[in-house]
């Protein structure tokens, strides 16, 4: 059973004083409040966030001199065009793309992250209102020197300490990835080329929240409940995009009433097609099915460009991308393989970052730019003779086509010179 699919199947199984405190008590509750976070977090045995990440000493991609020998055998990056953009150091070719920035935000809504990776320690967002200096006098935590660990909820968002995100399956700020999904989608987008094992992500040095809502142990109503939560929270705190590699065949109100919250703050939302082989335009797949047009459904292909078995498809299915054994991080500073539409949805995020850093201000592009630049650059992808409902007809098996970095930043290129930005139709065919 699949990732994405796993986490619904347990759904259809399940749906058979006062205002004022004396400093006193506002002392208790606090201290409570310390004591409560420090038991669950022991009791994980999450590791403790890199000092450089607390601090911010470092920001921005970890380029260098040092090259990869295998990068440029990478099947997926040449498929997309990734070489055509960037050259071995993973820096703009002849000044014609500018760098991945780092004041773009992707929440990644997934199994958490390894924020002690060397390859994503670098590239984490940080939470403002959670940082930054604090002395407490006396206590059990006096030697904590920085709000990030001081059992405080500073920024008075409902959660404490949140300094890269949220897991919400335990409700403490440390998103640490046990299962490994979260992390490998992670490098795919924002991962250095300096990693010697051969791979990159699509756009180095953007910055990842990352938000832990898989509990691989519980209900699928939870997942469901903490996919909500976590949509919110990407949107509270200024995500430009979410990655969202998961889903199933119901639909809920309350899923689609945060993603269209998330369209309401101008932030796209790149979803999975789902991995059962179907067609989307009959039995669909959520979120990616959502018929709201900041959604962006990702497909898989292989090294051929052919359609993998496993990826759902139709037109309800915005575009392809690889998907394919792709090498990438993993919790414990390990790198392996994956494949399937959640792989090809994290590159698909990537060329999203990459395309919102061409901008001289980020916070002047919308979503629906976002989303037609994509459309607009993807290659046509071949029919596939396998493919259910294809054999009758010539049927499409994605409304674009391949995702092409060069194609997708040549469109934004023209749209510059020519602003004309209506979105093109996209057949979204959804039964709910």
């Amino acid at each position: 059973m699949n990732f994405e699919h796993a986490i619904w199947v347990v759904i259809l199984g399940l749906l058979l004083g006062g205002m004022a405190f004396s400093a006193r008590a506002e002392s208790s509750e606090m201290r409570l409040q310390q004591a409560d976070m420090a038991k669950r977090s022991a009791k994980l045995n999450y590791p403790k966030l890199p000092e450089e990440v607390v601090e911010a000493k470092s920001v921005g991609p970890a380029v260098g001199p040092k090259v990869d020998s295998g990068l440029a055998q990478d099947w997926a990056l040449t498929t997309i065009g990734f070489f055509d953009v960037f050259n071995p150091l993973v820096q703009p070719i002849q000044g014609k793309t500018k760098s991945c920035s780092n004041q773009v935000v992707v929440a990644v809504v997934d199994t958490g992250i390894d924020y002690t990776h060397s390859e994503l320690r670098e590239h984490l967002w940080t939470n403002d209102g959670e940082t930054g200096a604090w002395k407490n006098p006396a206590g059990p935590l006096a030697s904590c020197q920085d709000i990030s660990c001081n059992g405080i909820d500073d920024d008075h968002d409902g959660y404490v300490d949140d300094v890269i995100g949220w897991d919400f399956v335990h409700d403490v700020p440390l998103p640490y990835d046990t299962h490994g999904h979260g992390s490998h989608i992670s490098g795919i987008i924002s991962a250095s080329a300096s990693n010697g094992v051969g791979s990159s992500g699509v756009c180095p040095g953007v910055k990842i929240m990352s938000l832990k809502y898989y509990d691989s142990s519980g209900f699928g109503y939870n997942n469901l409940q903490n996919t909500v939560r976590a949509f919110h929270y990407a949107i509270r705190h200024g995500a430009n995009i979410i990655n969202y590699s998961g889903g199933g065949a119901d639909p809920a109100p309350a899923e689609r009433k945060a993603v269209e919250a998330a369209k309401a703050k101008n932030i796209l939302v790149v979803a999975a097609a789902g991995n059962e082989g179907r067609n989307n335009d009959k039995l669909p797949y959520f979120p990616a099915s959502y018929p709201v047009d900041n959604v962006v459904g990702v497909a898989s292909i292989d090294r051929n460009e052919d359609l993998l078995p496993s990826s759902n498809f139709g037109e309800a299915v915005t575009i392809a991308a690889p998907g394919l054994s792709i090498m990438s991080s993993l919790p414990r500073g390990r790198f392996g393989m994956m494949s399937g539409t959640s792989q090809a949805t994290a590159f698909v995020t990537g060329a999203a970052a990459l395309l919102l850093s061409q901008a001289p201000d980020i916070s002047k592009i919308t979503y629906t730019q976002l989303k037609q630049w994509l459309v607009a650059g993807a290659r046509p992808l071949k029919p596939s003779k396998d493919a259910e409902d294809i054999k009758a007809k010539p049927t499409k098996l994605v409304a674009s086509g391949i995702l092409s970095l060069p194609g997708s930043l040549r469109a934004q290129s023209q749209s510059v010179k020519s602003p004309v930005l209506a979105t093109p139709e996209i057949a979204r065919k959804s039964r709910h």
